[in-house]
C-alpha cells in the first residue's frame, strides 16, 4: 500500500465516573520531524504448540500453589491436519494483523528423552502451522521455551512429581542447551524459517526454573550454555530475558509481574542477552491511589528502554494482561471490556515510553484454566472439546485487535505532547505517534470517561496531504462477537490545515487511519 503520511497512535483516558465540569479539552501535538524510537517489534499475541494436558488440580500442591501448573499455555488448538479449522485461525489472525508473536513450546514436545528428538509429531506439526503463518504474513517470532517437562532432565526429587517436572530447572544445563539449540537449528536451517528473530529459554523463571524444595537457581549458566550451543551451529539469534527473572526479589513489596526499576547490575547475565523482556499483569490505573500504578511503570519502562536502546537492543513487553478485575479458572474478567480497555491503554503508553513490542496473552486459550484470555473462541469449556466454528472473543478481539490491525511492525515513534485532558490532578490523555515503514498513518484514541471529550490533533511538520478514515468501538458494543469494523467517516489533512477535530464518545476507542480497510480486509503486519 502506498504511503500517504505518518502513522499516529493516541490514547485518551479518563475514569469511569467523572464530572462534566472537570473534563478539560484535549490537544495533542505530533512532531513529525523528531523520531524518538523505531520499534524492533510490533503488536501480537502468544501462540502455543502444547496440546498434551498439563496438571490442573483444585487441591493445592504441597510445594507449588498453582491450580494450573502450566497456566493456560496449552490446549485449544486443533490438529494441524484440520484444514477447515486452520483456515479459520488464519483468517482471524490476518484480520487482527498480528506482527510480533510469541510462539511457545516445551522440551517434551521435541526431545522427550535425552538425545532422542521428535520433529514429526502432532504438536510439532502445530508448531509448523504457526511458524508457516508467521513466515507467510511477515510476522516476527519471539520463540519461547515455556518449561522443559521432561523426566530425564528434572531434578531427582521431582522426577515422579507431575507438577515438579513442569517447574524444575534442568538437572543438566549442558543437555538442556544442546536440546534447545538442536530445535532452533532444525527450525532455522532445515525448515528455513526466517521469521524467528528472538529466543527466550524459560518462561517466568521465578516460577518455572526451580530446584528442590522450591529454590530459584541462577540463569547465567544455562544462558551461557545455550549461547555457546547456538554459536557452535552458526545461529546468531539473540537471547532475551529476564522474562521475570528467578532469584531477584520484588524491588517493592507490592510489585510482582511488572517492569522493575533499572538496576541491571542485579542481573549477572545481562551481557548474554540481545534483548530484554518483562511481563506485566498487576498494574492498576493511576487514579486509583495504589502504588503499583501505570505511571510508576511507565517510568521504569522508559528507563529500561533508554538503557537498552543505547546498547542497540530492544525492550519487549512479552506478556501483557490485566488481572485487576479478576482471573483464574473460567473467569470472564480477563476478557471483560474493562480489562481489554486497560490492556489497550498500557500498550499505547508503553509505546510512548519506548517499548519495542507487545504480546497480549493469548491468541488461543481454553479459557477454563486461568481465565478467559483468548482472542477467538475455539474451545467448549462445558463439553471440554474443540468447537467447530471459531468466533471472536468479545472485547479482547476488537479492542486489542484495533491496535494490532492498524499498526505495522518496525514503525517509527514520533515525539508527541499532550495538553489538557485531566480530571482533577490526573492526566487522562496519553499519546504515542508512529509512522509505518512506508509512511502510513493511524490515530488511535481511547476516551475512558463516562462523558464525551472534544479533542483536537495537530500534526506539526506535515508536508503531504492525507485522508484519515474513522473506525470505532465503544461500551455500547461490549460483549458482542458479531461486530463489523468498517470506515464510518473521513477527514482530510493538508500542510496548510494539519489539524483534526472530533468528539470522542464515552468509553470508546476511535481509530483514524490512512488504511481504508473494510471488515473483509486483512489488517497490516509488515508495511
Amino acid at each position: 500500500m502506498k504511503a500517504s503520511c505518518l502513522l499516529l497512535a493516541v490514547v485518551l483516558l479518563s475514569p469511569s465516573l467523572c464530572v462534566a465540569a472537570n473534563v478539560a479539552p484535549v490537544s495533542v501535538t505530533v512532531d513529525t520531524a523528531t523520531i524518538v524510537n523505531t520499534m524492533r517489534g510490533g503488536i501480537g499475541a502468544s501462540w502455543h504448540a502444547i496440546e498434551t494436558p498439563i496438571l490442573y488440580s483444585e487441591t493445592p500442591h504441597p510445594v507449588f500453589g498453582n491450580k494450573s501448573h502450566g497456566g493456560s499455555g496449552w490446549g485449544a488448538y486443533p490438529p494441524a491436519e484440520d484444514d477447515v479449522a486452520w483456515r479459520q485461525i488464519d483468517r482471524h489472525a490476518r484480520w487482527l494483523g498480528f506482527d510480533w508473536n510469541r510462539v511457545e513450546i516445551e522440551q517434551r514436545v521435541y526431545e522427550p528423552e535425552r538425545g532422542r528428538f521428535s520433529f514429526d509429531n502432532p504438536e510439532m506439526r502445530i508448531l509448523y502451522r504457526i511458524l508457516d503463518w508467521c513466515e507467510k504474513n511477515h510476522a516476527d517470532v519471539f520463540l519461547q521455551q515455556m518449561w522443559a517437562n521432561v523426566r530425564w532432565n528434572t531434578v531427582p526429587q521431582w522426577r515422579d512429581d507431575e507438577a515438579g517436572r513442569i517447574h524444575s530447572a534442568p538437572q543438566s544445563t549442558e543437555d538442556f542447551a544442546e536440546g534447545i539449540a538442536t530445535l532452533v537449528n532444525h527450525l532455522v536451517k532445515r525448515k528455513g524459517y526466517t521469521c524467528i528473530r528472538w529466543l527466550c529459554i524459560s518462561n517466568e523463571p521465578n516460577g518455572w526454573w526451580k530446584i528442590y524444595p522450591n529454590r530459584s537457581v541462577p540463569m547465567r549458566p544455562a544462558l551461557a550454555a545455550v549461547r555457546k550451543a547456538l554459536d557452535a551451529r552458526g545461529l546468531g539469534i539473540p537471547l532475551s530475558g529476564p522474562d521475570v527473572v528467578a532469584g531477584v526479589p520484588p524491588l517493592r513489596p507490592d510489585m510482582t509481574d511488572a517492569v522493575p526499576v533499572l538496576q541491571p547490575e542485579r542481573f549477572d547475565f545481562i551481557d548474554l542477552l540481545g534483548a530484554y523482556d518483562f511481563h506485566t499483569y498487576d498494574e492498576t490505573l493511576d487514579w486509583l491511589g495504589k502504588q503499583n500504578n501505570m505511571a510508576w511503570f511507565d517510568k521504569t519502562t522508559a528507563d529500561w528502554a533508554a538503557w537498552a536502546h543505547k546498547q542497540g537492543k530492544p525492550l519487549f513487553m512479552s506478556e501483557v494482561g490485566t488481572m485487576a478485575n479478576g482471573w483464574g479458572a473460567n473467569s470472564p474478567a480477563p476478557g471483560s471490556y474493562a480489562s481489554a480497555f486497560q490492556d489497550t491503554t498500557l500498550i499505547v503508553r508503553r509505546i510512548a515510553a519506548g517499548a519495542d513490542g507487545f504480546n497480549r496473552w493469548s491468541f488461543l486459550n481454553r479459557g477454563d484454566l486461568d481465565g478467559q484470555w483468548q482472542f477467538i473462541d475455539t474451545w467448549d469449556p462445558k463439553a471440554k472439546k474443540l468447537l467447530g466454528h471459531y468466533t471472536p472473543h468479545p472485547n479482547t478481539y476488537y479492542l486489542i485487535g484495533l491496535l494490532s490491525r492498524f499498526t505495522a511492525k518496525h514503525s517509527d515513534v514520533f515525539r508527541c505532547t499532550v495538553d489538557g485532558g485531566r480530571i482533577g490532578k490526573w492526566p487522562r490523555v496519553f499519546a504515542a505517534a508512529l509512522r509505518s515503514p512506508k509512511g502510513n498513518v493511524t490515530l488511535l484514541v481511547i476516551n475512558h470517561a463516562e462523558e464525551p471529550f472534544d479533542a483536537s490533533f495537530r500534526f506539526r511538520g506535515l508536508t503531504n496531504a492525507c485522508r484519515l478514515h474513522r473506525y470505532s468501538m465503544n461500551q455500547s458494543l461490549r460483549d458482542r462477537a458479531d461486530l463489523k469494523i468498517n470506515p464510518e467517516a473521513d477527514f482530510r489533512l493538508t500542510a496548510a490545515a494539519p489539524t483534526l477535530k472530533d468528539r470522542l464518545a464515552p468509553m470508546s476507542l476511535t481509530v483514524y487511519s490512512t488504511y481504508a480497510f473494510r471488515d473483509s480486509d486483512d489488517g497490516v503486519t509488515a508495511d
